[in-house]
């Protein structure tokens, strides 16, 4: 058994070990400790980044008590290891947070958590019931007040765990550690946490969406909800400019514009339309209808195939011109599949559809397709 520093010390960054045994594999060195401050993946959370003797450590897992740092360089002997002190507190931060959502949900409305994820990019927490847009505020801000109170979080390794009422979204066979934040939650839980609610920052929760039988909830605590913010208030600041609109009236002026944005292509689309049925006068009956487009939208490419197609006696082909290559209609009296299939062999074609009609998009120029297209006789 590994001695977990990180248990009893999650506010040190630095230790000395004994290298018990340094085994290669395919990816490196595999490194046990008798003790280590590095945090390994566990219970939902990705593991400590920091270097041994100076030599990055890629990975970290636990294996039945055993701590396995993993390596590009052999490590022998007494060690020197620091951890990544900003990665870890980062994680402190948000897994505390995630047990004061837990407490405020569960407290509010009885559900329990059912699944946990903290990974460098997201960070998500999952509850066995639905809560609407305004429950969800109302955790939020609850949760925020709980920071604001302070309260002190603890871990410890109770001997009379029987007695205890806490919430373990496993079984646990071994000793059980138990992190308490005082009136909020009581919870199984092998990682390491901030010492109060106030270090928590803040909790913001940026997206929710159902997920099995109940909710998962998107958070971010801390600094990383101070980059959320950063980022969010620039982007709001941004469009706050190109608008020559106040931030609280960015909503307001950007559906506006999107109403005067569909409009204007309700009109656009009106004299595509017009453009259309005056090229369709001279449309004639022929075998064959092939024609090449630069711009035209999906309901009047296929307004305009609809024309070429009643007006062609075996097949016909619309190709409109998009950023790469062309969106394609296809239609045929007999298979339009096997007309597609030599256009497929040659060029990178997404799409497909029924006997008489095919459709989808096509890398490749005109010159290219309309080879292929007589060369095929079709």
């Amino acid at each position: 058994m590994t001695i977990k520093l990180y248990d009893t010390k999650p506010y040190e960054t630095e230790f000395i070990a004994q290298v018990l045994s340094c085994s290669s594999f395919e990816k490196g060195y595999d490194i046990i400790l008798d003790q280590t401050l590095f945090f390994p993946e566990e219970g939902g959370q990705t593991c400590d980044k920091g270097v041994l003797n100076d030599i990055d450590v890629f990975d970290v897992q636990i294996q039945n008590g055993i701590v396995h740092h993993y390596t590009k360089s052999k490590v022998e002997g007494m060690v020197h290891g620091k951890i990544d002190w900003a990665h870890r507190y980062s994680n402190m931060q948000n897994h505390s947070g995630e047990h004061v959502l837990s407490g405020v949900v569960h407290a509010l409305y009885g559900f329990n958590n059912s699944g946990f994820h903290l990974s460098d990019t997201e960070i998500t927490t999952d509850y066995d019931g639905f809560l609407t847009k305004e429950q969800i505020q109302e955790v939020e801000r609850r949760a925020n007040q709980i920071i604001l109170e302070n309260y002190p979080i603890t871990s410890a390794y109770p001997e009379n765990v029987a007695d205890l009422v806490y919430r373990s979204k496993k079984e646990i066979k071994e000793a059980i550690r138990i992190v308490t934040i005082e009136n909020v939650d009581v919870c199984a839980c092998c990682a390491p946490h901030v010492r109060s609610t106030a270090e928590i920052g803040m909790i913001k929760i940026v997206k929710s969406m159902k997920f099995k039988k109940g909710v998962r909830l998107f958070f971010v605590c801390g600094q990383k909800a101070y980059q959320d913010y950063l980022v969010k208030h620039n982007q709001c600041a941004t469009i706050s400019n190109l608008l020559s609109s106040p931030v609280e009236e960015i909503s307001n002026n950007v559906s506006r514009i999107l109403q005067d944005v569909y409009v204007l292509k309700q009109k656009l689309s009106a004299l595509k339309k017009e453009t259309i049925n005056q090229k369709a006068k001279f449309i004639t009956s022929k075998e064959i209808q092939c024609v090449f487009e630069e711009d035209l939208d999906k309901q009047t490419q296929q307004y305009y195939f609809n024309l070429l197609n009643q007006n062609a006696t075996k097949h016909a082909y619309l190709f409109v011109k998009i950023e790469e290559g062309y969106r394609f209609m296809i239609g045929s009296k007999e298979d339009a599949n096997a007309l597609l299939a030599p256009l497929k062999d040659k060029f990178i074609v997404r799409g497909g559809g029924k006997d008489h009609f095919v459709q989808g998009t096509i890398l490749a120029s005109q010159e290219e397709i309309e080879k292929i297209i007589n060369k095929n006789g079709v």
